[in-house]
């Protein structure tokens, strides 16, 4: 795994601190200084550090043939992503004795559209292009939901109009929804989830994985899987749309 978040954010946060910037609605008194601090100084001791930053943000760890952009219900972002955290969520599974019995047949990977920033254009990918995407420090969680937290998932997907998924199919377009995992279809069981912890506690009005019982926090950065698989494949190919919800 690619290990750029600690020096990337020191960095950032001494240029963020470095930087002047203008407040609005403020009011205060101000105190006059008498500084003779020359700015070339300045910029002398941050040149290092913007260079640090600029050679870990600009290095190419990819290249994308075709633009992958977002859009709902389901577009080639949103399908790459949720792929990605769902592979990973699999597999750091594995290392968990709590979620042996995780398989093809009770899970599924849910993320949101607005988790995901910025689109991966046509041509090399850098690593400042992951942070664009992703710029929030959302990591890989894998929630256990019951019948009833799967009940509630498929109105909120419907009444949001869809939401990324992985390894499912939902079809709203009879009176109630049809709902597939790994092409058979759901019968009640328990399910779980792969998604972030940016919504296992609730967020995007994902409340019922914040009410799941049984949750586990990886600790692994949603960015760097990002970063790790588009290394590991380099040429990152745009998924196909294949219909996974329907209205």
């Amino acid at each position: 795994m690619v290990k750029t978040f600690s020096l990337v954010w020191i960095c950032v946060f001494f240029l963020v601190g470095c930087n002047p910037k203008s407040y609005t609605a403020y009011e205060g008194a101000n105190t006059g200084l008498d500084s003779t601090y020359n700015g070339a100084e300045l910029e002398g001791m941050i040149a290092p550090y913007r260079l640090a930053v600029d050679s870990i943000m600009n290095k190419r760890i990819g290249f994308a043939p075709e633009s992958l952009i977002k859009y709902a219900p389901e577009s080639s972002l949103s399908n790459f992503a949720v792929d990605v955290v769902f592979s990973e969520g699999k597999s750091l599974a594995q290392k968990n004795p709590d979620y042996k019995t995780l398989n093809l047949k009770n899970t599924i990977g849910l993320i949101n559209f607005g988790g995901l920033r910025a689109p991966i254009n046509q041509g090399d990918i850098t690593i400042g292009n992951v942070y664009e995407l992703m710029p929030f420090d959302n990591t890989v969680v894998i929630a256990k939901l019951d019948k009833e937290g799967v009940s509630t998932m498929l109105r909120y997907l419907k009444q949001e109009g869809g939401q990324p998924i992985a390894n499912c199919k939902i079809d709203y377009r009879k009176d109630s929804a049809n709902f597939f995992i790994n092409r058979e279809l759901y019968v009640g069981q328990e399910l779980f989830v792969i998604t972030s912890n940016y919504l296992a506690s609730g967020g995007d009005g994902m409340t019922f994985l914040q009410e799941a019982k049984t949750k586990w926090d990886s600790g692994v950065l949603i960015r760097e899987v990002f970063i790790d698989h588009i290394s590991s494949v380099d040429t990152l190919l745009a998924p196909n749309l294949n219909g996974r919800i329907q209205f």
